[in-house]
């Protein structure tokens, strides 16, 4: 799911008692927000009125996709192809999800808030996400994202980054969603490639952040 904002409101996500999270890669996308005019930031996750509204008097167009969601639907399953008598499992189908899902409608990007998405998809599609993002960044754009150190755990809880001015992020519990896969820092750099430059940031948490610059 994808959607255009810039002074319009939409529906809220959960909340919950969860303590907020400092996240040392969102202030420095903060900082350079701030210090910027004019840029299109690419949000993902549920869509947050909070989000909208802080990145709109920066004077920030928000675009918002969803896609965690939308990949649990059984529609983007390939039929099962049958090898033996018990058959195999189905196969996800990354183009026509990657086409439907991710398809900006020609817009590029100068900031993209990508946060643990990664983690909640079909690992199998997870280098063509990148490798999408990657093509609708603009040069000197920057990526935002975060990766789940291990599978369960309360910081694993699929949740809403909502920000502020403020150091912190608060996480807003946004469904039932279990982490699919953990990448360890050789995985993340090879969807990354091609970047001019990846930092790392390692949070006390468990959650690996990394910062791209295309």
């Amino acid at each position: 799911m994808f959607g255009i904002f810039k002074k319009e409101h939409g529906p809220g996500t959960h909340t919950t008692d969860r303590p907020p999270r400092h996240s040392r890669g969102w202030v420095e996308v903060r900082t350079y927000m701030q210090q910027a005019d004019s840029l299109r930031v690419l949000d993902f996750g549920a869509t947050s009125p909070s989000n909208i509204n802080y990145l709109t008097k920066l004077g920030h167009s928000v675009y918002m996709a969803n896609v965690v969601q939308d990949a649990t639907k059984p529609e983007w399953l390939k039929p099962a192809q049958l090898f033996d008598e018990k058959g195999s499992e189905p196969e996800f189908d990354v183009d026509r999800f990657v086409a439907a899902n991710l398809d900006f409608s020609g817009r590029d990007f100068d900031i993209i808030l990508l946060w643990d998405t990664a983690n909640y998809l079909p690992p199998e599609m997870v280098p063509a996400l990148f490798a999408r993002l990657r093509e609708v960044l603009r040069p000197e754009g920057k990526l935002l994202a975060f990766f789940h150190g291990r599978k369960e755990g309360p910081e694993t809880v699929f949740g809403r980054y909502q920000f502020g001015d403020g150091d912190d992020l608060q996480v807003l519990d946004s469904g039932n969603f279990p982490v699919r896969q953990v990448y360890q820092t050789r995985q993340v750099e090879k969807f990354l490639d091609g970047y001019s430059s990846i930092r790392f940031f390692l949070g006390k948490d468990n959650v690996r952040e990394v910062i791209a610059v295309r």
